[in-house]
């Protein structure tokens, strides 16, 4: 099995037709979003001596296409 190291949109289109190249395209596409803790904590939470409770995080899905714009795509070509 070959493998490939893609590190450019040339590199990518190099391999066009390929399984590894449909591969790192479902990777790109799972890249356009990343999941933020949103909450907020006190200043010493997590911290030795913290007595306060326990606080659950809140989770949020945000958008971030910097590594699809990085190969040169935008969110339109994976629509």
């Amino acid at each position: 099995m070959a493998s490939f190291v893609i590190n450019t949109r040339e590199d990518l289109d190099a391999i066009s037709g390929t399984h590894a190249h449909r591969s790192f395209m479902e990777a790109l596409k799972g890249s356009m979003s990343k999941r933020i803790n949103t909450q907020t904590y006190p200043d010493n939470y997590g911290q030795p001596g913290y007595e306060g409770p326990v606080i659950e995080p809140i989770w949020q899905d945000v958008e971030d296409l910097s590594t699809i714009e990085r190969f040169s795509f935008s969110k339109s070509d994976f629509e």
